[in-house]
């Protein structure tokens, strides 16, 4: 069908486990070719490793983050050295520090999947105040697209043109997936996360909740903004302007069909 750009979000990176899920949902379909990482998420009783990084620029240790990915990296058989580059990033500023979380998950993926890894630092644009630079995001991604046929992206950051890492808001990995499906002219974004897509409820609340198959871009948008936490609401521009269809789909459920968002 065309080239497919996935953003798996931090339930679907939590573990080591999941990894493997992750990689056998890219292997099933050639077509899958760009894959966006969130930092590992919740995971038993450990917190979000994005959360982690924030408690280790405020307390300038880098052990509990290091020590979450030495577990899922101890998990796939990989040895890797978290501290050192966490320590860095300790140096230099917080946004560094938080984005260590998706940069070093999408590393380790890569390192696991074998396929090539490319810095959203080197993709994902800022202007001077700290706004995307949507222009040069989609021509610095098309220019990767050039070299690299397939790549593990980092979400929630990029660079400005000083080379200073900035952050997107928290959830930010799914701009950065809409982003590099715009960048790379995919045919279909599939966002996958933990549910198995738009509900009518909540399940927890509503057992007979069931998957809306499908909806618009515009109805997608107001309910996002209304706090249905499937999507962050800004990450639907870049798709929806370039007629990029989004399926959402659950990592957990990869044969369940989600819900496609277009038009």
């Amino acid at each position: 069908m065309g080239i497919i750009a996935c953003k798996f979000g931090g339930t679907s990176t939590a573990g080591a486990d999941m990894f493997k899920r992750i990689a056998g949902i890219l292997q099933e379909d050639p077509d899958r070719r760009y894959a966006v990482l969130s930092a590992p998420g919740r995971c038993g009783d450990m917190e979000k490793l994005t959360d982690a990084l924030y408690r280790a620029w405020r307390d300038k240790d880098a052990s509990p983050a290091a020590k979450r990915f030495e577990a899922i990296a101890r998990g796939l058989g990989i040895d890797m050295d978290f501290r050192k580059e966490i320590d860095r990033a300790l140096h230099i500023s917080e946004a560094e520090t938080v984005s260590r979380g998706e940069y070093l998950c999408a590393k380790l993926f890569a390192r696991f999947s074998g396929m090539p890894f490319v810095d959203a630092a080197d993709v994902i644009r800022f202007d001077g105040s700290g706004r995307l630079d949507d222009e040069a995001t989609v021509r610095a991604l098309g220019r990767m697209a050039q070299v690299y046929p397939r790549a593990v992206i980092p979400g929630f950051y990029g660079s400005g043109p000083d080379g200073r890492i900035v952050t997107f808001p928290r959830n930010g990995s799914d701009i950065t997936g809409a982003l590099v499906a715009a960048g790379v002219g995919a045919a279909l974004y599939e966002n996958w996360t933990d549910v198995p897509g738009l509900m009518t409820g909540d399940p927890g609340v509503t057992p007979s909740a069931r998957v809306i198959p499908e909806v618009s871009y515009a109805r997608m948008r107001a309910l996002a903004e209304d706090g249905v936490r499937v999507l962050h609401p800004d990450c639907l521009e870049p798709v929806a302007r370039a007629g990029i269809p989004t399926r959402i789909r659950c990592t957990l459920m990869p044969d369940a069909p989600g819900t496609l968002v277009e038009g």
